[in-house]
């Protein structure tokens, strides 16, 4: 089987006998081929992992921005509601009241026989 992509590139670092021995060990437990694939595993996982963090990093502050303008919105809903409820002053000063209309159906009467 031929490889796509030939490993030309060393890279040393000098260890303990007991991490020796501790990575031969996670070796046998997590099956890989060497030490060599434990350890470019575990460094290609940390990559990936940091990859991950930064993009969420990225998001929080449009998630901020998101909340806010829900906030902002809902708070406005809550005012309009609470307008329509107290009913609202027209231009001459005086209160009208708010009328609620049901409909049935959108191409029917209103059920309590006004009309809007």
């Amino acid at each position: 089987m031929a490889v796509l992509k030939p490993r030309e590139r060393l890279v040393y670092f000098r260890i303990t006998e007991d991490e020796f021995h501790q990575f031969a060990n996670v070796c046998e437990q997590e099956g890989a081929r060497s030490i060599s694939d434990l350890a470019r595993s575990a460094v290609q996982r940390l990559i990936a992992e940091s990859n991950k963090e930064r993009k969420g990093q990225d998001l929080a502050p449009k998630m901020q921005s998101l909340e806010k303008l829900i906030a902002e919105v809902t708070a406005q809903l809550q005012m309009l509601c609470a307008l329509r409820l107290q009913g609202v002053k027209s231009a001459d000063g005086y209160a009208t009241e708010a009328k609620s209309v049901e409909y049935h159906d959108h191409n029917e009467e209103p059920l309590n026989g006004t009309a809007s």
